[in-house]
């Protein structure tokens, strides 16, 4: 079972503006981001936070109650508090960078830059970005991390001259979307989504921590800007229980 250290007794001291439920909150979200507290690991007691931060049962049963409805910890009775895998809460009413879709948890987002190249682009590729096969694309792969945890592998294709552009910049602690608007002044415009259920591939199950051929979500986005001009063509691989997606859908 995960301790809790000593250090965790400062957190609560001055704090007097944010009440103390919020602070023991606070305190393992952050170790939780941190990857001190691994997924699966389980968290320390209501009793042993009671103890450590001074406060009541009905305050330390506040800090898990909030911690699980932000999807950080699942409660497994008779046994405990866990981290729960991290999941991406992507809305399909509005068009999301992945800081964007991790925001309400609180959680550092980040990428390892597996791939950055210039290649041919193949037809699918070509089709989308509305340009001919063959032709030179920057192709960009990472895998997007909450914390420490991997919830995606993004596969993304760019024109040359905006990709020679991206290249320039940090793709590794700055979300794409964030990165187009702010620094390179392209106005988003909207996105069209198709979600999937395929068979990873061999190459693609390692990152994604999962078995060769095991079921995942792929997203296949292209996104546009304000003038309807295509900026992005790109894929997206995800575990069946890292990322959940939710739309107001009208009747008629």
């Amino acid at each position: 079972m995960t301790q809790l250290r000593p250090e965790a007794t400062k957190a609560m001291h001055g704090s007097a503006r944010t009440l103390k439920y919020e602070v023991i909150r606070n305190w393992i979200a952050e170790r939780i981001a941190s990857g001190e507290f691994a997924c699966g690991a389980q968290l320390p007691s209501e009793h042993d936070v009671m103890a450590q931060f001074q406060v009541s049962r009905v305050t330390a049963r506040q800090a898990f109650d909030a911690l699980r409805q932000s999807g950080l910890v699942t409660a497994h009775r008779g046994k405990g508090y866990f981290v729960a895998r991290l999941r991406a809460d992507a809305s399909l009413e509005r068009l999301q960078s992945f800081g964007e879709m991790m925001a309400p948890f609180g959680i550092e987002t980040s990428s390892n830059v597996l791939e950055l190249v210039e290649a041919p682009a193949n037809e699918s590729v070509a089709a989308a970005l509305g340009i001919e096969a063959g032709e030179i694309v920057t192709r960009l792969v990472r895998s997007r991390l909450a914390g420490h945890t991997v919830v995606s592998l993004d596969i993304s294709h760019y024109k040359l001259v905006l990709g020679r552009r991206l290249m320039t910049l940090d793709l590794a602690n700055r979300d794409v979307f964030l990165l187009l608007e702010e620094k390179i002044g392209v106005e988003l415009g909207y996105a069209d989504v198709t979600l999937e259920v395929v068979p990873i591939s061999a190459s693609y199950a390692p990152i994604l921590d999962v078995t060769t051929g095991q079921p995942v979500t792929r997203l296949e986005r292209n996104t546009f800007d304000n003038s309807g001009s295509t900026v992005a063509s790109e894929e997206i691989f995800a575990r069946l229980d890292a990322m959940r997606f939710h739309a107001r859908i009208p009747r008629w």
